[in-house]
């Protein structure tokens, strides 16, 4: 007797189904104990179901890419300020690659990019103007630091979405790396070479100083990269100018949140790290349940080694989790070799 994929997919979705509702039981003490990847199997589950039954949509398709990529879930738990809240929270750790030294959304790194990149594929194909499957390849394209294929998916997702801060972090992320190379450059041009010879009565080494027209190439670019530097910043500042005038702004605490998140970023772009942990954690105060106010700041901290402050943001976060939120290093698997 042959079995229809969808009737297997929809056995799936079920018992799935049945795992989220009691993914949380009740232990012996009265806490509840949060199961995850009961929780991450019931929300797969349900996106592969929703392909299934519109397999030629986009929509579907971009919906489980981006749980892929940054896989969430809702739940009621003891938020950041110790009050009972629904708080959207990670449903993995892993990370693919490094986090410090860069001003893009941390959680870019931590998803299965390889799982979300057919879909994202196959959406742009149905649909090559679809806002999400934009927004979604270049998240993907971050977490595998190709910054330049990124970059025409960034912009087109930025101008979908000026208010986007993920894309207007990834924007900083982008330019600010072309600026460095530039800077690295210039560097090279001013500094002078050494060698050595092999004449007649000996060995000698040769220095060769910084030509004047070296000299001029490298003000050029310093130049150059002080006008991408500009250009960098300036979707967060847009945004957070958007934000800060907002008349709702006082009554929004998600809004407020997000508005000293971009402060934050600032800060730390242009080095001042104190004040960007501040406004990060200010940012938290306004909402307690801003997951990426609280990603920042223990990114930051975790960055800077200021131990005793991680600890007690870290503890926020696994509990959120209901695991140690302490991100897991993936590696690449290394490609088979030819014989």
């Amino acid at each position: 007797m042959k079995i229809q994929k969808t009737t297997l997919l929809k056995a799936a979705c079920w018992v799935a189904l049945v795992s989220i509702a009691t993914s949380e039981s009740y232990a012996a003490n009265g806490a509840v104990d949060w199961d995850r990847d009961a929780v991450y199997a019931a929300r797969e589950a349900e996106l592969k179901q929703a392909i299934e039954t519109r397999p030629d949509v986009a929509g579907p398709l971009v919906d489980l890419a981006s749980f892929y990529l940054k896989p969430l879930a809702s739940r009621e738990v003891e938020s950041a300020d110790g009050k009972k809240r629904v708080v959207v929270v990670p449903l993995r750790n892993e990370v693919t690659g490094p986090i410090k030294e860069t001003y893009c959304v941390p959680w870019v790194f931590r998803g299965d990019p390889d799982r979300a990149r057919p879909l994202l594929d196959r959406a742009l194909k149905l649909d090559p103007q679809n806002a999400g499957a934009i927004r979604q390849t270049a998240m993907l394209l971050r977490m595998k630091s190709n910054l330049d294929a990124m970059r025409p998916y960034m912009e087109a997702a930025l101008k979908n979405d000026p208010g986007d801060l993920d894309m207007a972090r990834l924007y900083l992320d982008h330019r600010t790396a072309q600026a460095l190379v530039l800077n690295d450059q210039a560097a090279s041009l001013r500094t002078p070479r050494s060698w050595e010879e092999d004449r007649a009565d000996g060995k000698y080494r040769v220095t060769q100083n910084p030509s004047d027209a070296d000299l001029a190439r490298a003000n050029q670019l310093d130049e150059q990269s002080q006008e991408i530097r500009r250009d960098a910043i300036g979707p967060l500042e847009n945004l957070a100018g958007v934000l800060k005038n907002d008349p709702t702004l006082k009554d929004d605490a998600a809004k407020r949140a997000k508005w000293r998140l971009a402060t934050a970023i600032y800060c730390h772009w242009i080095g001042d790290l104190e004040n960007a942990a501040g406004t990060a954690m200010a940012a938290l105060r306004e909402d307690p349940t801003d997951l990426d106010s609280l990603d920042f700041v223990i990114d930051l901290l975790r960055g800077t080694h200021t131990n005793d402050d991680l600890k007690k943001y870290k503890a926020i976060l696994d509990r959120w989790g209901g695991v140690d939120s302490q991100p897991v290093i993936v590696r690449d698997k290394p490609r088979a070799r030819k014989l």
